[in-house]
């Protein structure tokens, strides 16, 4: 199942992070870091799968000028280079830096579209520069992001912190008179939002290309579910494991330790509650199979006998229903596996069924036509079926619907 990990991190030189030596790594290319007077080289590096930099529509001359007719990692090598030039101090901060986990339901061309989606709304839209690569690790596919902290100007880049306005445009101002400021950039305060943005477009995407899931990105405490959150290790942390266990190295890695820790406490407590599974499935999938319940167990238990019991037992939950027997395909001659759900969410889309009838029955708060053909004028570009889409929305009718591709 697709894996809702969405970080967001500082590179700065105080931790020892360079943001040219970050990109040489994200693009796997070989780059001269012009403040080091050194060449750092990736190019050896595997995975890049896709790879883009982007400019917002309002970017001033000098910055097309310096990216026109270089490739990616060529614009991203410069870029990154006159930011390093342009921050002066050694602790200086040079770019935001996003890690996300790509859902594996998705096609690769899927998953760039899900991603230009998001780029183009929440980070081009606020004026920023993104330089972004798709990594396609076997079973772990994911987007490393880098962002700049300042805004662009006609010859350079402008102040991190700038003035934060109030409803009526203005500078909003402490109790003494002094004017508010806050980063360009945003700061911890708005990560919720971003992140936020981003599970909003997954699941958008997911929905239109017909993929029958739902990733939510709250803790497990805010969702309701009684287990503690496991570690998101990565990449990197992950092969070191793998040596670790070919005896090649041993990596005193604390991390390590947490995660064992906590899956076998959530190994415990599905063990003394099996249902907690079917929550975990059920915020993701309304109709699932046994495949589905064996990936999330798998997340939390390694003994095969425990595995096993555990398996048993929560498909036959009283909670459970089986809405459709295994079977094979007439079409395909493959078997099918059987259909669950559970009598909860049955409840639940009922309830919906019923209030969406109650509605249809219902008239009020309807549009008049004057305001729509007034509306209509201000936007003279929209077609007749657009029109007539709007019409329909805002008529007297409590409940209303339309169906078209995502976008139109």
């Amino acid at each position: 199942m697709a894996i809702a990990h969405f970080s967001v991190s500082i590179v700065s030189r105080g931790a020892g992070r360079s943001a040219v030596l970050s990109a040489a790594y994200r693009h796997c290319a070989r780059m001269d870091f012009q403040r080091e007077a050194r060449v750092i080289d990736y190019s050896r590096k595997e995975g890049l799968l896709h790879e883009e930099f982007v400019i917002p529509p309002d970017a001033p001359q000098w910055l097309r000028a310096m990216i026109v007719d270089r490739s990616v990692a060529g614009a991203s090598e410069a870029f990154w280079n006159r930011v390093e030039a342009f921050e002066k101090r050694s602790d200086a901060q040079l770019a935001k830096d996003v890690t996300i986990a790509l859902p594996l339901e998705l096609t690769a061309e899927q998953n760039i579209a899900l991603m230009q989606d998001f780029v183009a709304g929440q980070i081009l839209a606020r004026g920023m520069v993104v330089d972004w690569v798709y990594h396609d690790s076997p079973g772990n596919p994911h987007v490393h992001l880098m962002m700049t902290l300042r805004p662009l100007t006609e010859d350079g880049f402008g102040t991190k912190k700038i003035p934060l306005l109030g409803a009526d445009g203005l500078p909003l101002r402490t109790k003494t008179g002094k004017i508010q400021y806050g980063l360009w950039a945003g700061d911890a305060s708005d990560f919720n939002v971003f992140r936020d943005a981003w599970f909003e477009r997954l699941n958008h995407h997911l929905a239109i290309n017909g993929i029958d899931l739902r990733i939510d990105g709250r803790s497990y405490e805010k969702q309701g579910i009684d287990l503690v959150p496991t570690i998101h290790l990565g990449v990197g942390a992950t092969a070191m494991e793998r040596k670790a266990q070919a005896g090649l190295e041993t990596p005193d890695l604390e991390r390590f330790q947490l995660q064992e820790e906590r899956r076998a406490e959530n190994a415990r407590r599905i063990r003394h509650n099996p249902e907690l599974v079917l929550d975990l499935i059920t915020r993701e999938k309304s109709v699932f199979d046994e495949r589905d319940v064996a990936k999330v167990l798998h997340r939390y238990v390694d003994d095969a006998g425990l595995f096993q019991n555990l398996l048993a037992r929560v498909l036959l939950s009283p909670d459970l229903l089986r809405l459709e027997r295994e079977h094979v395909s007439l079409a395909t001659g493959k078997r099918q596996p059987a259909k669950l759900t559970t009598h909860e969410l049955i409840k639940l889309e009922a309830g919906m069924a019923a209030r969406a009838i109650w509605l249809s029955r219902r008239s009020s708060h309807g549009v008049r036509r004057t305001v729509l053909e007034k509306i209509f004028a201000r936007h003279e570009r929209l077609s007749e079926e657009q029109r007539s889409a709007i019409v329909h929305v805002a008529g007297d009718a409590r409940i209303a619907a339309v169906v078209g591709r995502a976008g139109a």
